[in-house]
């Protein structure tokens, strides 16, 4: 009698897994198209060369030197996404912060500070 019930739960059982399986198989064939369409459309040129501008521009720091106010006189020399240095900035509310400065920025800073 035991043997019965246990046959009889093994087939119900492999029923199950054969559905669910059968299942999966029917989602994945209609997602497909999608995927295959979103392959397409990320595989091309213009499209990769817009991801890899953003992961370069994700990949720098931005210069946070206040150029109007760190180096009045050399207007337009940032690098606003190439920050590669941290200068200190003397903040009465804040304290001394260390500030992402790009190379022009830094130099153009440095040269003001220690001509005086």
């Amino acid at each position: 009698m035991a043997d019965g019930r246990d046959s009889d739960l093994a087939d119900a059982l492999a029923e199950v897994g054969r559905r669910v399986g059968q299942a999966v198989t029917d989602v994945l064939e209609r997602l497909r198209p999608a995927y295959e369409a979103i392959a397409d459309v990320a595989n091309r040129a213009e499209v990769k060369a817009v991801l890899s501008a953003a992961e370069q521009v994700l990949r720098h720091r931005p210069c946070l030197c206040l150029c109007w106010r760190a180096h009045p006189a050399d207007r337009g020399i940032c690098e606003p996404f190439d920050a590669v240095i941290t200068g200190q900035y003397s903040s009465d509310v804040l304290g001394d912060i260390d500030v992402p400065l790009c190379a022009p920025c830094a130099a153009a800073w440095a040269a003001r500070r220690f001509a005086g």
